[in-house]
Formats: C-alpha cells, sequence, structure tokens
C-alpha cells in the first residue's frame, strides 16, 4: 500500500491538466513520460503514443508467456482545472485519505494499476497484461480512440472513478 501511496504522491504533484478545458493547462506530456519511465524501470515494454501532437498516450506491456488471456488495465492522465484550489499539486494526507488534483480522478486508479502491471511481471504469467495512461479523458477521448483501434485484449479493467 505504501508503494502505491508514495507513486500517487508523485503523480499529484505533476500538473497534467487538459489543455482543451484550460487554455494553459500543459496537458499529459510530463505526466506520460514520468508514467513510462516509471514503467520502463519496472521492466515492462512501453510506448509513448501520440494520438495528437504533445497528448501522449503510455502503453505498457508486461509479456506473459504465451498461450495465456490478455488483460488490459486502463486510466487516464489528464485532469480537470484547479479553479478555487490551494497548491492542488501539493498532495497531503489527512487520515487515511490523500488530497489534491486528480488523486481521486483518476490518478489513484493510475497509480494503482502502474503497481499491478510491475508486479505482474514478476509473476510470469502466460498472458500479457497491457496498461494505457490515456489522454484526453476529460474532453474529448482522443487517447481512448487511438488505443482502441491498436490494442485487443480478452478483459479490461477501466479504474475510472464511477457511482456504479
Amino acid at each position: 500500500m505504501r508503494e502505491t501511496t508514495d507513486l500517487l504522491r508523485q503523480l499529484v504533484a505533476i500538473n497534467s491538466i487538459n489543455p482543451d478545458l484550460v487554455a494553459d493547462g500543459p496537458g499529459e506530456g510530463d505526466i506520460a513520460r514520468f508514467v513510462a519511465t516509471w514503467l520502463g524501470a519496472a521492466g515492462l515494454e512501453v510506448t509513448l503514443d501520440e494520438p495528437e501532437a504533445g497528448r501522449p498516450n503510455v502503453v505498457a506491456i508486461a509479456r506473459g508467456s504465451g498461450g495465456g488471456r490478455s488483460l488490459l488495465l486502463n486510466a487516464h492522465s489528464d485532469t480537470v482545472g484547479v479553479a478555487f484550489m490551494e497548491r492542488p499539486h501539493e498532495p497531503v494526507i489527512e487520515g487515511d485519505r490523500l488530497y489534491g488534483r486528480g488523486a481521486y480522478d483518476m490518478k489513484g486508479g493510475l497509480a494503482s494499476i502502474m503497481v499491478a502491471a510491475a508486479r505482474a511481471k514478476k509473476l510470469k504469467l502466460r498472458g500479457d497484461v497491457i496498461l494505457t495512461a490515456v489522454s484526453d479523458e476529460e474532453f474529448a477521448s482522443i487517447g481512448t480512440s487511438s488505443i482502441v483501434k491498436q490494442y485487443h485484449a480478452d478483459a479490461a479493467i477501466v479504474t475510472e472513478p464511477t457511482e456504479l
């Protein structure tokens, strides 16, 4: 749990406001590079794909030995704006909760699947585990549109927080 919380703190500290929602939003470039570097260091095969210039998706694969089913783990890397928030990119832990822009939607899910994919790599599974950290979920979903054309899996877990 500590590994995931520490990773979440690092992700929240990265400003990834969607530039289609807020004019000066930096987009997903910095967070995508961080995610790609972290997953590469964990031994996954990592690709950065730009469905639109400066709006990268991260795809990381923990290759299985073959003959197994594949699982796709999905999260998005962009956030909405920070109007009326004090220090939105300085994560704060109060009790058992971490606060900061994107902690809930959706960097918590992203941190969780990053740790899960890194652990899957060590398990030597038969099937592939494919992690996708997509850009632009908060506006037009260009990242997801690109991913579904290129990658296929037997099952998927989408970590978007919903009321389901």
